[in-house]
């Protein structure tokens, strides 16, 4: 039984977030003050939501979060313990930006944590304004420091909920404290705290502590990654939490994973896959989108920062059309690997579990949205296999690849995407996408084919 999941992140999809003043400026504040090495971090005008593999918001699988973490803890084990320990039990109010190269995403939620049987779980809400106004992604993550599946996101709402489930080692968030340095005074909501801060080569990390252990803010900035994760919490309750608080959600006790779509037989999908130049130009292992799946991303704010210099693949492959929920793609120790989806099925959901189908969209057309898929390596069929035979995918065939660029500047699809944006389904800008892979011809929409094969076999997940 997996426990419950943190949602991977990258980088799928990202609209304007109304931030919050007040935590923009108490994190200012709170980075400006006296002491050792304030924290570097950005705070933008504007949010974007990020999804790790993610649709959404704690979205990578391990995390760059908990990477980061580890790596410092490293940094740290042979340093003097001269900080301080967080109240070792607690849960609070908490409210959030997350993001990366300056573009956050806000949430709302709460969040529990227990240092003494080492676990923690978050359960937020975040606004989606990528497509409408109306659009949320709700999320609850646990994270528990035992063997097996140990780290399990709940996406969805009610009986629409799906489980995604991850191993990864456990990371305390507030581990670092212990070798963190005094960093000056703050009041936040009448209540006093004191800063404790520390940077080391993978990270910037500072905390407000009130004199309880409680803490009333975190802010991690993550170096080389430029990715900032802020924390406000409030309401809180110091000591243990009930039980309940860290059981496994329905979906992940008894629905994890989901099972197969009832349709039958076999069908061809035209996919795009946006990656850097030094990816293999492969299937296996890989996230990828449908035209109008894939404008979660290429219309997002940021698309111009985050594929301006990367290629884009399309595909045409055959697929058992009994979908299973959608996988995290990762490339983690030297392979890459889907973390989450159903067996060897292809995966399939609606971008950013939007749309309102049944499991995040897995067995729906997803027609305001667009649809994303993952591609299990252990499901290609091999020589002589059917598809649906104990395999799920294959005759696999790559039919162009163009620069990134071309799309969104020569053909216009940026522009395109800011008509269109708030008024899902991007109809027309999923159109100059698609016509832009299908020819060459300029004069039909197409760019130019990209022949040069990857420099080496590094493959970047984006």
């Amino acid at each position: 039984t997996p426990l419950i999941p943190r949602r991977p992140f990258s980088v799928r999809g990202l609209p304007p977030v109304k931030k919050s003043r007040r935590l923009a400026q108490v994190v200012r504040s709170f980075t400006s003050g006296p002491g050792p090495g304030p924290v570097n971090l950005l705070i933008a005008s504007r949010a974007m939501y990020l999804t790790v593999a993610a649709s959404v918001l704690a979205q990578t699988a391990p995390s760059d979060w908990n990477r980061a973490l580890r790596l410092a803890l490293v940094d740290l084990s042979n340093s003097t313990r001269t900080g301080v320990q967080v109240a070792p039990q607690w849960n609070a109010k908490v409210k959030g930006l997350q993001g990366t190269g300056g573009y956050l995403a806000s949430y709302d939620g709460e969040y529990y944590y227990d240092s003494i049987n080492q676990r923690s779980k978050q359960a937020v809400v975040t606004p989606i304004r990528l497509f409408s106004d109306h659009d949320v992604q709700r999320t609850e993550t646990l994270s528990v420091n035992q063997s097996g599946l140990n780290v399990n996101m709940t996406l969805g709402q009610g009986t629409d909920t799906v489980c995604k489930a991850i191993q990864e080692p456990y990371n305390d968030m507030f581990g670092w404290t212990q070798y963190a340095h005094p960093n000056g005074t703050l009041v936040v909501d009448g209540q006093s705290c004191d800063v404790w801060a520390i940077s080391v080569k993978t990270a910037n990390l500072s905390t407000c502590l009130r004199a309880d252990g409680a803490p009333l803010l975190y802010n991690q900035s993550l170096a080389g990654y430029l990715k900032q994760m802020n924390m406000e919490f409030s309401n809180h309750t110091v000591g243990p939490a009930p039980e309940s608080a860290f059981a496994p959600s329905d979906a992940c006790a008894h629905h994890y994973p989901t099972t197969p779509c009832a349709t039958e037989g076999k069908t061809t999908l035209d996919v795009y896959r946006i990656h850097s130049a030094a990816e293999p130009r492969e299937l296996h292992g890989r996230n990828v989108g449908d035209s109008l799946g894939d404008m979660a991303f290429v219309c997002a704010q940021g698309a111009e920062e985050s594929y301006g210099n990367s290629l884009v693949s399309y595909w045409q492959v055959d697929v058992d059309a009994a979908f299973g929920q959608y996988g995290y793609c990762l490339y983690i120790g030297g392979e890459n690997k889907c973390y989450g989806g159903t067996g060897k099925q292809v995966g399939r959901e609606s971008a950013m579990g939007l749309d309102g189908g049944e499991k995040l969209g897995q067995c729906s057309n997803n027609s305001r949205v667009g649809s994303w898929f993952s591609i299990p390596d252990d499901g290609e069929c091999k020589d002589g296999q059917e598809v649906g035979q104990n395999c799920s995918w294959g005759n696999a065939k790559r039919i162009r690849t163009v620069n990134a660029s071309c799309i969104l500047h020569d053909r216009g699809l940026l522009d395109m995407c800011e008509k269109e944006i708030g008024h899902a389904p991007f109809a027309k800008s999923a159109e100059i996408f698609a016509k832009a892979l299908e020819t060459n011809d300029p004069t039909k929409g197409g760019c130019p084919d990209i022949s040069e094969e990857p420099l080496d076999l590094v493959s970047v997940l984006i």
